[in-house]
Parts: C-alpha cells; sequence; structure tokens
C-alpha cells in the first residue's frame, strides 16, 4: 500500500490545512509540516478539525469516515488516512 502522499498532494494538504483553518494570517508562524500536531495549531477545535477532515474528503476526493476524527493526531495523520481510502477504494474497484 502506497501511504504517501506526491509532494504535489502534500503541499495541496497543506494549503487546505491553512486556508481551512484559517492560518495563513499572522498568528501561525510556524510552517506546516508531517509531523505538526493538529490539534496545536492556532485556534483548533473539535469543530474545525471536522471542518477540516470535510475538506480533505472534498478536495482529495476520499472518504475519510467519522472514525477519523478519533485517529488524527499530527498531519501525517490525514495523509495517511488519504492512502488507506484511495487504497480501498482501489480494492473495492478491482
Amino acid at each position: 500500500m502506497n501511504t504517501y502522499l506526491t509532494p504535489q498532494e502534500r503541499e495541496r494538504l497543506y494549503s487546505l490545512i491553512r486556508e481551512t483553518l484559517d492560518l495563513s494570517g499572522t498568528e501561525c508562524p510556524e510552517e506546516i509540516k508531517n509531523t505538526t500536531m493538529v490539534r496545536d495549531l492556532s485556534g483548533v477545535d473539535s469543530l474545525k478539525l471536522l471542518r477540516l477532515l470535510g475538506a480533505v474528503e472534498l478536495g482529495f476526493r476520499v472518504n475519510l469516515g467519522f472514525e477519523a476524527i478519533s485517529q488524527v493526531q499530527t498531519v501525517q495523520d490525514i495523509e495517511r488516512l488519504i492512502c488507506e481510502s484511495r487504497e480501498q477504494y482501489a480494492t473495492r474497484a478491482s
């Protein structure tokens, strides 16, 4: 199973996180990386996390499911969930 996004997809994910959580201002001077703890980002609460996961589903055309909320600690967890969803879809399609 491919558990990594391409560099372009990863940058798209980081941009999606910045846009959805409104981190493009001066409140988020740190760079988003795979090891970034999502809940430690400025202003993140459970509703914003849910909104982010919904945006990821739409942006990457995947189905993460509600269980993803409890599985997300780092940005890398979101990446893993995207890849797992793609893998599940590929398995069902074949």
